[in-house]
């Protein structure tokens, strides 16, 4: 299955046009919390309290993983 992972920021949304094929959700899960992880640990905290949002190709959101600052 074919899955985008767009990220939200309080009003604005970065889309990812291009998404990743998957044959489990759980790998999809596993690496929206790899992109949320990598936005936390970015120089500026601009990312934290954002999300990452998982969506397939009819547009439905299917889970969202929230972007927290490195402890």
């Amino acid at each position: 299955m074919r899955l985008f992972f767009d990220v939200l920021k309080q009003q604005s949304r970065t889309y990812d046009y291009q998404g990743r094929d998957f044959g489990r959700p759980e790998d999809a899960a596993q690496m929206a919390e790899l992109i949320a992880a990598d936005l936390g640990v970015s120089d500026t905290d601009d990312w934290v309290g954002s999300q990452v949002q998982v969506r397939n190709a009819a547009n439905e959101i299917l889970f969202s993983i929230p972007v927290q600052a490195a402890a």
